[in-house]
This record gives structure tokens, C-alpha cells and sequence, in this order.
């Protein structure tokens, strides 16, 4: 039980004032609902809950309650609430009333006061909570009538009190319910006690009908609650009703309805608690009490179904898309492979993850990730059909459960799933965000495979479905499993590579075509592994970029960077080379990588003339948005900026336009190959240099290899070539000497 809601609460704890601040206590009284000063009340009490130490005591006592008690009001001041009870109340019956005062009801039970004698004294106590008005103290009011006098409805409060009790040790809903309407039927002679709870849309649906046929008490009930009425109980006639309905109660003995609302504490509508009668047109003042009394039972035994309900819920549901949780949905995967056996049918399991989900996350913040995740639940619940699962399994990852006739089948969900996931996401704030999604899939067409294993099939597809390029599917077979674990070692090595200086840094010359002069590089990195030899960073990048290892691993390169610059022997010009060095789009997003650069050209004492930063025209949209406020502070700042890879993304003229800052564009390896033998490629590039002329930029072409295309280049008024043909990437001493060397090709000109 909470520490303050009730008079009841901390009845172990020792009492330690200080009291409650004094106030006016006769306003604070009269506020109680139906507080009327007659003879029905035999005795108030007021106590306060000190919210620092969780300390109740009392703190006004009317002169008659102290006199039943055999007390002077000051007396009783300043004790602990407990000490009106007698130590014979049951703790059960206690907390019950307690948990109605925490609901902000009011709760009447009989129990027993304690007098000076010793002796107990049975009274109907009512109990609530008061406003407060002493800086939010906590007060509670309680009333009382004596009981000792002949005033008793023994049995009656001692049915509440049992069911109360069987509620507060968690008896099912539907045998209170029985309980109910037995005390019910037993203290109305010539009733039926009828009970309707209402569904989560307020319709009510008969628990209890009694010797009633159901539809009967459904039909009856729905025509006369559709007012909607639940504050006050209603009776009726069954002359006043449909004629239909008059000749099936008629026949089923039936004059009279008495119908009392049971509600919630915000009049919510819980159900119905009513009374075919067979003669009587209304109830007596003692079967009023019986059906108020049993109707407050009702209320709370709902309520707590209710609360019940929704922490079982909340407890197997993932609290952003509602859909089943990760213990949820493995639970459902175990029982459906259990029936594989039984039903001869196949089970694919389909592993959802949003691509670049954390790189999203990073970039757009937390409040659109979720709504992205949120719009990606409601597009895999349309695509799966009746009776498949989608669950949430954790992070941006989904697991969709289906029954398929064969791997065409779950290939044919996979590529649904696909589909409809890479829909673009319009976000609350206007702006819109494209995403994609990679799906694993599992067949599973044998009983007594493990939730573990099939979902660790599932991440090996999933995995393979990434490597190849992402927003696709991938079916598991056998060996797929040990790719993920070669990715897993690769992971954690490159963690290590890191810090135990195993990573190396390569240069690639830049060439004057008009001169072949040497005039920069760019920076690529290199990883030494122990017992594997020098990595190419198609090894591990993609991995890195994955993991996040990429933000660490890109600052390492911005620092050696700056430290092999600061060190760069000058030219017989006075000139250094500008390096060039790739951010990733994950970079590009990280709030720290324009600290991170100016921290490495401060410590090296490296001007941002001489460093350039490549992007990757490939990028996707999202990335775009993110990335092309960073490189505006890095033009800002001086820094030459490329666009890699020009020509391969799907929007080239609108990135020239988001990436207006930049110095240089850079055509792609796989159009300088055909040149001169492909009209297709030969066209792209001449039109990439003719563009880029107008729009006032230089051009690399990247991946020169033959003089053929070398000259070609330079006929077309190309800049700047990168490629075998002038050098392979080479270490930072071989780089010094072919900075020294300066001329490392002919000019095309003089090449015949």
C-alpha cells in the first residue's frame, strides 16, 4: 500500500510530530460529500499524512467521537490514526478501504473503534480524502455512527467486508461477481440479480443473467441504458417497454427492473448492476443499502481488473508502438514452432531493421526517431495478413511471424515488407524523411528449433541482406552464420585497432592535368591487422559505419592527417599539398566532428587551406539535409570541399544544389573507364565537365589508368586526375618523395 493516501496508511510506523500547520478545520469538514450535522453521525475525525516523513496522526476529533471513546479530544491530538481502531480490524479490510480513499472514493465499512476499557465498539465508518490548504498536507476525513445502539446491518457490511477482503487477495472478477449477485438475490425476495460489464467501447456484455436467458438481459439492458446515465440508479416497468420485450420478461416472471450504474471515479461507465423483480416496482431502504453496497464492490473489482489489464498489457507490449514485445513475441515464435509438428504447416520468421537507423536517430534526434519507428509499426501491420504477428524485438528492429507455404511465399512477404517501409516518412514537423529497410528471413518447417536460433538465422540473413547493399532481402542458408560471426571479430578488432596503432594512412596524388604536377592527395586509410596483413578499407569500413566505430576512426584520420601535414616538406615553391580526407555521412551528422577538426589543425598548428574533406554524392536524402549544414561551417571555416563519387547518386543536379559550397566535384571511377571506347560514359563525362564549367567548379576525374584516357581528359579541359596511371596509393615516404619529385606524368600535349 502507498505511504500516504489514506487515515488508515503507516499504521507500524511510530509517530514522530511535528503536526500539521493549525487551520480552520469546520470549512475543510463541511466540504465532505454529504456531511450534514444530524444524529446519523456519531463521531469525526480529521488526520493528515506529513509528506517528508510519512507520519500520520490525528489532528481534530469531535467532543462525541472522543466521548464514545472514553477520551477528552486533546487526548487524541497528535496520535497516530491507528489508535481509534481496535487491534482486532483485519489488515485486509484495511487496505481495501484504503485502496477506495486512493481512488478518490469514498468508502463505508463496519469495523471496530477502540475504547479506553479495552473494549470494541462497532460503528459504519466512512472515510475520503479532503482538499488540501495547507501547502499540499494531505487531509482525510473520517465519519463514523454507532452501531452498539441497534442501528446494524451486520450481515450486510460483513458480506462487503469478505468480498473486499477476497478482492485485496485477488480473487478472479467473475466468481466476485457470483458472490455479488447470490448476497443480492438473497436479501431481495423475488429478484434475479442481473451483472453486464461494459468492453472498452461502453457496450455492455451480461456476466451474471441468473435464471434469464442472455440475449433476453442484453436486449433489456441495451434499451434502457442507452441514455447513458450513471450517476443515479432508475426503475422500471415492464409495461413501459417494447412490446416484444413485455411478452419475454412476462413470461419469464418478470413485473419490475431495478437498475443501479456501477461507475468509475470519473463517472466512467464500468457496467450494470440490476434487479428483475417479479411484483415490486421499486426497492426498500434496506435493499437500497444492498444494491449501493454491491454495486461499490463491483466498481472496485473492475477497476482493478482494468489496472490489472493494462500492466499485463504494458508488461508484454513495447510502450512506443504498442506492438508485442521482444518476451511477447518469442513466446508466440516458441508456441508456433511447437505446432509445426502437429499442423504440417512452414513458418517463416522475418527480421525488419530500418536502414541507418541510429544515423537518422543522431541527426534528426530522438522525438523523430521514435516517430519514424512508429510509422514503420503501422506500415508492417498493413503489410502482413490476418493472423501474422509483427513485434517489436528492440531497437529499430522488428519481427514479423507468418505462415508460408514455401520460400516463395516468405519472399514474396519479405519483398512486401520492403516495399512498404521504403515509403517516404512525413513527419509532424512538415518535413519529410526517405527510408529503407533489410529484412531476414527464416524458413522454419521442423518442431523444436529454439526462439534463439531462429532468430540468430534470422540476424546472419539480415546481415547478408546489409552487406549487399541494404533495402533488400535475404533468405538464411547455411554459412550465412558464419559471415556474421567474421563481422562480429571484425567489430571488436577494430576496436582495438584504434588504440593499439594498427591503422596507417595512404596518399593518393592529385595531378595537374594541364602540367602532371603533383599539387595534392587524398587520405586513405589503411588497417595492419595482426595475421591478416594490410586492410583495404572495403574490409571494414562498411562495418564501422554500422557500428558507429566510424565517428572514432574518422577523428583518428583527421589527426594524423594534420600531424603528417604539419611535418610536409615545402616545395621549391613554398607550397604544400592540400590533403584531401572522406567524411562519412554519419560524420557529417555527429555534433562532433567540427571540434574535432579544429582541435587536430590547432594541435598541429595546420591551416584549414591546406585540408580538404571529400563527400560522397551517393548519399541519400536525410543524410544530405544534415550533412550540408556542416559543410557550410567547413567552407566557412576555408576548408576545400569535393563531392566524391559524382554521377553514381539518383538526384545529381539537385546535390550540385545542396551542395553549393563546395570547390571541387569528383567523377567516378566507373565513367572515366569507358571513356573514349563507351558513347554512353564519354557523354556523362563531357557533360559533367560542361556543367561543372558553368557552375564555376573543378573537376578530378578519379581512376585514370591509360594515357589514352589521360589525354582524352585533357582535351575535354578536365583539371585534375587521379588514378594508377600517375600512382597508386603509397605510404607517407613515398608520398614525401613524389611531393618532392613534383612531375609525375607529361603534360597530355606532350604525349604522343
Amino acid at each position: 500500500m502507498p505511504d500516504l493516501p489514506s487515515p488508515i496508511a503507516n499504521f507500524e510506523l511510530p509517530f514522530d510530530p511535528p503536526l500539521a500547520p493549525v487551520i480552520d478545520l469546520e470549512p475543510l469538514i463541511n466540504l465532505a460529500p454529504g456531511r450534514r450535522s444530524d444524529s446519523a453521525i456519531d463521531g469525526i475525525a480529521v488526520s493528515t499524512v506529513n509528506p517528508g516523513s510519512g507520519r500520520a496522526h490525528i489532528m481534530y476529533v469531535s467532543e462525541n467521537l472522543a466521548g464514545l471513546l472514553g477520551f477528552r479530544p486533546d487526548q487524541l491530538l497528535g496520535k497516530g490514526p491507528e489508535s481509534l481502531f481496535s487491534p482486532r480490524t483485519p489488515a485486509a479490510q484495511l487496505d481495501a478501504v484504503a485502496e477506495l480513499v486512493e481512488r478518490g472514493q469514498q468508502a463505508v465499512v463496519r469495523l471496530e473503534l477502540a475504547h479506553a476499557s479495552g473494549a470494541g465498539i462497532p460503528v459504519q465508518a466512512s472515510f475520503l480524502e479532503l482538499p488540501s490548504f495547507s501547502g499540499g498536507w494531505p487531509y482525510f476525513l473520517s465519519v463514523f455512527r454507532d452501531l452498539s445502539a441497534g442501528i446494524v446491518e451486520d450481515q450486510l457490511l460483513a458480506d462487503q467486508s469478505a468480498m473486499l477482503d477476497s478482492l485485496a487477495r485477488g480473487q478472479h472478477i467473475s466468481e466476485l461477481l457470483v458472490q455479488v449477485a447470490s448476497r443480492v438475490e438473497s436479501q431481495v425476495e423475488g429478484g434475479t440479480c442481473w451483472i453486464a460489464l461494459a468492453d472498452s467501447t461502453g457496450l455492455l456484455e451480461p456476466t451474471v443473467t441468473g435464471r434469464h436467458a442472455h440475449d433476453v438481459v442484453d436486449e433489456t439492458l441495451a434499451n434502457l441504458t442507452h441514455s447513458g446515465h450513471w450517476s443515479t440508479p432508475s426503475y422500471h416497468r415492464v409495461v413501459d417497454l417494447p412490446d416484444r420485450l413485455q411478452v419475454r420478461l412476462r413470461e419469464a416472471d418478470v413485473d419490475a427492473l431495478w437498475i443501479y450504474p456501477v461507475a468509475g471515479p470519473g463517472h466512467e461507465r464500468r457496467g450494470v448492476l440490476a434487479v428483475a423483480h417479479a411484483a415490486r416496482p421499486g426497492p426498500s431502504t434496506n435493499e437500497v443499502r444492498v444494491l449501493t453496497h454491491m454495486s461499490q464492490v463491483i466498481a472496485v473489482a473492475v477497476d482493478r481488473n482494468v489496472a490489472e489489464s493494462s500492466l499485463t498489457h504494458q508488461a508484454l507490449h513495447d510502450a512506443l508502438t504498442q506492438l508485442p514485445n521482444r518476451a511477447l513475441i518469442i513466446d508466440r515464435l516458441e508456441q508456433a514452432v511447437a505446432r509445426l509438428g502437429r499442423e504440417r504447416t512452414r513458418l517463416a520468421a522475418l527480421l525488419v531493421d530500418v536502414d541507418r537507423f541510429k544515423s537518422l536517430n543522431d541527426t534528426w534526434g530522438p522525438d523523430v526517431g521514435d516517430e519514424v519507428l512508429i510509422e514503420v509499426s503501422r506500415r508492417l501491420r498493413r503489410s502482413v495478413r490476418l493472423g501474422d504477428t509483427v513485434g517489436r524485438i528492440g531497437g529499430d528492429q522488428f519481427l514479423v511471424l507468418c505462415v508460408a507455404n514455401g520460400e516463395g511465399d516468405a519472399e514474396a512477404m519479405a519483398e512486401r515488407i520492403v516495399s512498404s517501409v521504403s515509403a517516404p516518412v512525413v513527419l509532424t514537423s512538415g518535413d519529410e524523411i526517405r527510408i529503407t529497410s533489410s529484412v531476414g528471413v527464416v524458413l522454419i518447417d521442423e518442431p523444436g528449433q529454439s526462439p534463439a536460433v531462429v532468430i540468430s538465422n534470422a540476424e546472419s540473413a539480415l546481415a547478408s541482406a546489409i552487406a549487399a547493399g541494404r533495402s533488400r532481402y535475404a533468405v538464411y542458408e547455411k554459412g550465412l552464420q558464419q559471415q556474421v560471426v567474421v563481422r562480429h571479430e571484425v567489430e571488436q578488432a577494430l576496436h582495438i585497432a584504434i588504440t593499439d596503432d594498427e591503422l596507417v594512412v595512404h596518399y593518393q596524388p592529385l595531378v595537374d592535368i594541364a602540367t602532371g604536377r603533383m599539387v595534392g592527395a587524398e587520405a586513405l586509410i589503411r588497417w595492419e591487422r595482426p595475421g591478416f596483413g594490410l586492410l583495404p578499407p572495403s574490409d571494414f569500413i562498411e562495418i564501422a559505419e554500422d557500428t558507429g566505430l566510424i565517428v572514432p576512426l574518422g577523428a583518428w584520420v583527421i589527426d594524423e592527417v594534420c600531424h603528417r601535414l604539419a611535418d610536409w616538406p615545402v616545395g621549391t615553391d613554398g607550397q604544400r599539398p592540400t590533403i584531401s580526407v572522406n567524411l562519412s555521412a554519419r560524420q557529417l551528422g555527429d555534433p562532433s566532428l567540427i571540434p574535432t577538426i579544429l582541435g587536430a589543425l590547432d594541435r598541429h598548428g595546420v591551416s584549414t587551406e591546406d585540408i580538404g574533406f571529400e563527400v560522397t554524392e551517393s548519399m541519400r536524402v536525410e543524410d544530405v539535409e544534415a550533412a550540408s549544414i556542416t559543410l557550410k561551417r567547413l567552407a566557412a571555416l576555408g576548408c576545400k570541399l569535393s563531392i566524391d563519387d559524382f554521377g553514381i547518386g539518383y538526384a545529381t543536379l539537385d546535390y550540385l544544389r545542396r551542395f553549393s559550397m563546395a570547390d571541387t566535384i569528383k567523377i567516378d571511377r566507373s565513367f572515366v573507364d569507358g571513356l573514349g571506347t563507351s558513347r554512353e560514359d564519354t557523354a556523362i563525362v563531357t557533360a559533367s565537365l560542361a556543367l561543372a564549367a558553368s557552375l564555376g567548379l573543378s573537376v578530378v576525374a578519379e581512376g585514370v589508368e591509360t594515357v589514352a584516357q589521360y589525354g582524352l581528359l585533357g582535351d575535354l579541359g578536365c583539371d585534375l586526375a587521379q588514378g594508377y596511371l600517375m600512382s597508386k596509393p603509397v605510404p607517407l615516404d613515398e608520398a614525401h618523395d613524389l611531393w618532392s619529385r613534383r612531375q609525375l606524368i607529361l603534360p597530355p600535349s606532350t604525349i604522343s
